[in-house]
């Protein structure tokens, strides 16, 4: 535990940096992170053998285009991806399990790369650095919550095939958490109270399904953690799953709805 909060604060610090001084450090720390998170995913669903240079090519593309705010070329570089993975897939001939090759190699630019693609095109929003500081804090202020929320009041298991230790209990006290964290940082940004309060919920709604999608994926390859580089709180995949939902879900409900 006290590995976790020291790791949990230094991780909060250098995400304020990072976040405030934008620019090439954000995308440059936006893209580690991002193949950081891609290198865990396929050494994780390694069983099905992906063709992982077709989904890090993929990914290279994507977060170019995203930084340079051209949202065809997000789209472009997964067709580019299902393309390289079906050359590398069928090099070898028709066999059992290409299919699921291509699927899985795939999954890794439409799941890990367009949430950190998101990130950066918010990043870029003119409103984009008080955007991201919401999401990030506003995601982890949930996590933290209904983590200890659930360790000390949780009774009620939300689903236990997936992920035992969550209860609903656990749910609300992060929703709780999410959404005050997400209106008190409305205070200093151009969101009105209302819109505050949508974007706290979204959160508070989409980031736990990310939790639990990385959790079904672990459950089905048997592993505990989806890699060890944040000591405490396992890999990149393990720390960011939430947000990447999250990311995705409030850029479109900010730029599509909101603005």
């Amino acid at each position: 535990m006290v590995t976790r909060i020291i790791v949990g604060v230094l991780l909060g610090a250098a995400a304020v940096l990072v976040i405030v001084q934008g620019g090439w450090l954000f995308f440059i720390a936006m893209s580690l992170l991002c193949l950081l998170g891609m290198l865990e995913l396929y050494r994780v669903v390694r069983p099905y053998h992906p063709a992982a240079l077709a989904g890090l090519i993929s990914m290279g593309l994507m977060v170019y285009c995203a930084w340079y705010r051209t949202p065809t070329g997000v789209l472009g570089s997964l067709a580019l991806g299902l393309g390289l993975s079906f050359v590398l897939v069928a090099w070898g001939g028709p066999r059992p399990g290409v299919t699921g090759r291509m699927a899985v190699t795939m999954l890794g630019p439409l799941w890990v790369a367009m949430g950190f693609a998101h990130l950066l095109m918010m990043r870029r929003l003119d409103d984009g650095m008080a955007l991201v500081l919401t999401v990030v804090f506003g995601t982890w202020a949930g996590d933290t919550m209904g983590y200890f929320v659930g360790k000390y009041f949780g009774s009620t298991p939300m689903a236990p095939r997936l992920s035992p230790k969550k209860t609903w209990e656990g749910y609300a006290g992060g929703l709780l958490g999410t959404v005050i964290m997400v209106v008190l940082i409305g205070l200093y940004t151009d969101l009105s109270p209302s819109e505050s309060l949508l974007v706290g919920l979204t959160i508070a709604v989409v980031g736990p399904a990310g939790d639990l999608f990385e959790s079904l994926i672990k459950r089905d390859v048997n592993v505990k953690d989806a890699g060890s580089f944040l000591p405490g709180h396992g890999g990149v995949l393990d720390r960011f799953d939430a947000l990447i939902f999250s990311s995705i879900a409030v850029f479109y409900l900010v730029a599509g709805f909101l603005r």
